[in-house]
């Protein structure tokens, strides 16, 4: 996948222009570093999930996880 395809998944949309003034090698740092980014976020989200769910009674916490989550 080509540094720019990369970028633009990673952000969500097309890329912002000032991005082209980096080089490929500091592009894909960016995107390297911007997935890795998103991927502790997603984990530390998770954590503060189950975190807040300790306070449910431990019978209802599957219930209540279906009905905030799906």
């Amino acid at each position: 996948m080509s540094v720019e395809r990369t970028l633009e998944a990673e952000l969500g949309g097309q890329a912002p222009d000032g991005l082209a003034a980096l080089s490929e090698q500091e592009r894909r740092a960016f995107a390297s570093v911007l997935h890795d980014a998103k991927a502790r976020q997603s984990q530390e989200l998770e954590s503060a999930i189950e975190q807040s769910l300790d306070v449910v009674p431990r019978l209802l916490r599957g219930t209540i996880r279906r009905m905030l989550f799906g």
